[in-house]
């Protein structure tokens, strides 16, 4: 009886080891389905719509692995002057590699412009997030608002080297005919007028 009863325990074992296990469902269709609605919303202006998509998409990756949303994330609320918030985004999808090239340059130029406009600008990091990108590509122009491109970038670098005093270099971007006179007692004040000028055609541009 005994060995009858040993028999039953071990074939029952055999059957519960060699079931196989019910298969994990993939999240990532899921997911990458709300981001592409996101971005659908972002390239439309509709910034509101967008950021709940990519948190929709961010809940979705229930191991938080994939830097896709919080890089739409960043955007959206970067464009609604949400710019703490937009940064901590952005260096969430940071720490979320391996990352695409184009995810690395969505995510320093959205760096760069966030740390022009946010109070008080960081020009330091303006100056390093921008040049990283125009380094990588100097036609940069953003995939999902192309009025957003490295004009912006050149823009704000200009303005970066300026409040750091190297007043050559944006000079060099700013001033590229050498208009202007270094001697000049009004040389700082002509090379920025130039430099707002700059901006102001990027913010038009948006």
């Amino acid at each position: 009886m005994k060995t009858a009863v040993y028999l039953l325990i071990f074939t029952l074992t055999l059957i519960a080891c060699s079931t196989p296990a019910a298969p994990e469902f993939d999240l990532r269709p899921t997911y990458l389905n709300e981001v592409s609605r996101g971005w659908g919303f972002f390239s439309d202006g509709n910034y509101g719509l967008a950021s709940t998509n990519f948190r929709i998409a961010i809940k979705a990756d229930e191991q938080r692995i994939w830097p896709e949303a919080y890089i739409g994330l960043g955007w959206s609320l970067a464009m609604r002057d949400s710019l703490t918030k937009s940064i901590n985004n952005f260096n969430t999808a940071l720490s979320r590699p391996p990352l695409s090239t184009q995810d690395s340059l969505s995510i320093f130029s959205g760096l760069s412009l966030a740390y022009r406009d946010i109070t008080p600008p960081n020009y330091t990091l303006v100056r390093d997030n921008a040049l990283y990108v125009l380094e990588i590509d100097p036609d940069f122009v953003f995939e999902y608002k192309h009025s957003i491109n490295a004009d912006d970038l050149q823009a704000v670098l200009a303005e970066a080297y300026f409040n750091l005093a190297q007043y050559e270099e944006a000079a060099a971007i700013a001033d590229p005919d050498s208009l202007l006179d270094p001697e000049s007692a009004s040389y700082q004040t002509d090379l920025l007028t130039k430099i707002n000028l700059l901006i102001t055609l990027s913010r038009e541009g948006e």
